[in-house]
């Protein structure tokens, strides 16, 4: 599901939004690209602003489960964001380039990362020109029963990552708790974490 340039935009209800991941060979080409295209993230909101998603499941996403990008004022809360343990590359809920973002009581046990905050990596010349921050992330009375990180900030952050905030959660049978990633051609600057 896409929408890009919404605004006022709610999706809430105790439905289920399944992406089918598991149909076809989706989970066989996590990095690669076929015919110049990625795989499709699960609900991928666009420059976006005023956006609340409340109390739906999502799962099974062939890709990243929900991707916020340049979006701001985004609130999520009491969602189910599922993807079996093995499923790769699907990260529960990726904040890219985004600004003022809760993300409350929301059950996480997925592939990759549970939460991972992102603001976009340089072009192959190391162009910055696209990069945005994101700002404003708090997260709370969350569980992230499975999955690589709980709270991850990268790879992806050339733009900047800041304030950000982690209260009451508790991460399960996740690889690691609280998480900073990143590798060449992906760095930036981080600030006001706690």
């Amino acid at each position: 599901i896409y929408a890009v340039g919404a605004r006022n935009l709610t999706i809430e209800g105790q439905g289920i939004i399944d992406g089918s991941g598991s149909a076809g060979d989706w989970w066989s080409w996590p990095k690669e690209t076929r015919d110049g295209a990625r795989r499709p993230r699960g609900l991928h909101l666009v420059r976006c602003d005023n956006i609340r998603l409340f109390g739906f499941t999502i799962r099974n996403a062939p890709s990243w489960t929900i991707h916020p990008h340049a979006c701001e004022g985004l609130t999520a809360v009491g969602l189910h964001i599922l993807a079996p343990h093995d499923s790769p590359n699907t990260d529960g809920f990726n904040p890219e380039s985004c600004r003022d973002v809760l993300i409350a009581g929301t059950h996480f046990s997925v592939g990759d990362d549970c939460i991972a905050i992102k603001a976009g990596k340089r072009g192959a010349e190391g162009e910055a020109e696209h990069l945005a921050e994101t700002r404003g992330i708090a997260v709370r009375h969350c569980l992230m029963e499975r999955g690589h990180g709980g709270v991850v900030i990268g790879s992806e952050m050339s733009g900047g990552v800041h304030d950000v905030m982690v209260e009451d959660c508790d991460m399960i049978g996740t690889d690691r708790g609280l998480r900073v990633k990143t590798r060449r051609g992906r760095g930036g600057a981080i600030g006001a974490i706690s």
